[in-house]
């Protein structure tokens, strides 16, 4: 599809500092590039992918009741009503809240029903919680709740102002569309990137501070979790919002690691693979124990399991989609790279098994990203399926 650009006008109400466009690179990938205040940026991409995103929480909506007959947005909204969720993520982070406020007034929507697709890990292992599917498979149907997820991140250590991220986000078929890239510069003139599905979603990105994020579910963290019995929304837990948008607000890797490690316990549990100029590869994970891990070295790799503990015994070979396995082929790949392995080695590991799923009915890869950094300058090359050619995006 040929890569069109589309000027737009400046919606009613908003400060004069206001610069919005939006680029369609394909029928899949869309990318919003806008200066003004968070609560802005959520009004605008409301009012111009306000079809698109509609249409995204119906299929949403849909899955959840193929998961578990009658769960539905509406019951899980009610729940997250209940739990005062995103009052909760007012006090938490109040920018992430801002966002979803900005959006909620355009769509004509409640923060908490955007927030039952936002944070759709709570959703799904809710409904695996009670007896329903889990995350749902590519290579069959049916409930296997063994395998909750598939992604796979890996960085390097920089040498000098060169380095590397890359990631395969493995997740369900509806998210194949309503692709909505973020490029976002505050107030303050600093940007930040944010991949999302649909603008509600945020999985990854470019910080503020340059830094490539790659992110991926903690399966085993979650499993433990459902093997005790606990529930996903105690009255205790920061929403997990806070974790998937604040960390894009960093400047630092202390500055991501205060994320992770401001609040005690959160809703759900996420890892980080970081790369960025003159600097190690980072990794951060945070634990059902409540325990955040963090680590630097001269690459990381990280599936869909704690990689600072022994895995638990349920962490076989078929959990997660192989997770044990995507981890060792990402080891032995980012061991023998360094700052200058090309693009093409990058993206040929993460079209390859065990890595790549194509795109199956219900779970699949919706996109396949190589960062690569220069300085503060961060290029961004995605892959949705063969049948897309790669965007390239940048944070400059």
């Amino acid at each position: 599809m040929k890569k069109t650009m589309i000027a737009l006008a400046l919606a009613m109400g908003m400060s004069a500092t206001v610069n919005a466009q939006l680029i369609q690179h394909t029928d899949q990938i869309a990318e919003v590039q806008f200066t003004g205040s968070t609560y802005e940026l959520g009004k605008h991409v409301g009012e111009v992918a306000k079809e698109q995103i509609l249409d995204s929480i119906d299929r949403f909506d849909t899955t959840l009741g193929v998961m578990l007959p009658g769960l539905n947005v509406i019951s899980l909204s009610k729940s997250f009503e209940s739990k005062n969720v995103f009052g909760k993520l007012e006090k938490s982070s109040p920018d992430a809240a801002a966002y979803i406020k900005g959006l909620a007034e355009s769509l004509n929507r409640s923060p908490n029903l955007l927030l039952v697709v936002a944070m759709s890990d709570e959703a799904i292992l809710e409904s695996q919680r009670n007896g329903g599917m889990g995350f749902l498979q590519a290579e069959k149907t049916g409930h296997d709740p063994k395998a909750p997820a598939k992604c796979t991140s890996i960085a390097v250590k920089a040498k000098g102002d060169k380095s590397w991220a890359a990631s395969n986000f493995d997740y369900m078929g509806i998210n194949y569309t309503g692709l909505i890239m973020l490029k976002h510069k505050d107030t303050d003139g600093k940007t930040r990137v944010i991949q999302t599905w649909a603008g509600l979603i945020p999985y990854g990105g470019v910080t503020k501070g340059a830094q490539a994020m790659a992110m991926n579910t903690m399966a085993d963290e979650g499993t433990l979790r459902q093997l005790a019995g606990s529930e996903v929304l105690t009255e205790t837990a920061t929403p997990s919002f806070h974790l998937s948008w604040a960390v894009m607000n960093a400047e630092s890797y202390d500055e991501i690691r205060d994320v992770f490690t401001r609040y005690p316990e959160y809703s759900a549990y996420f890892t980080y693979t970081a790369a960025a100029a003159n600097s190690p590869a980072m990794n951060i994970e945070n634990t059902y124990a409540g325990k955040v891990n963090f680590s630097t070295g001269d690459w990381k790799a990280h599936a869909n399991h704690s990689i600072y503990r022994t895995p638990e015994a349920f962490v076989d070979s078929e959990f997660a989609a192989h997770s044990l396995a995507r981890q060792e082929a990402a080891e032995k790949f980012v061991k023998n790279a360094n700052a200058d392995t090309p693009e093409a080695e990058i993206r040929h590991l993460l079209e390859s098994k065990p890595l790549w799923k194509g795109r199956g009915e219900m779970m699949g890869t919706v996109t396949s990203t190589v960062y690569k950094i220069d300085g503060k300058k961060v290029d961004m090359y995605f892959k949705t399926d063969a049948d897309h050619p790669v965007v390239h995006m940048t944070n400059y």
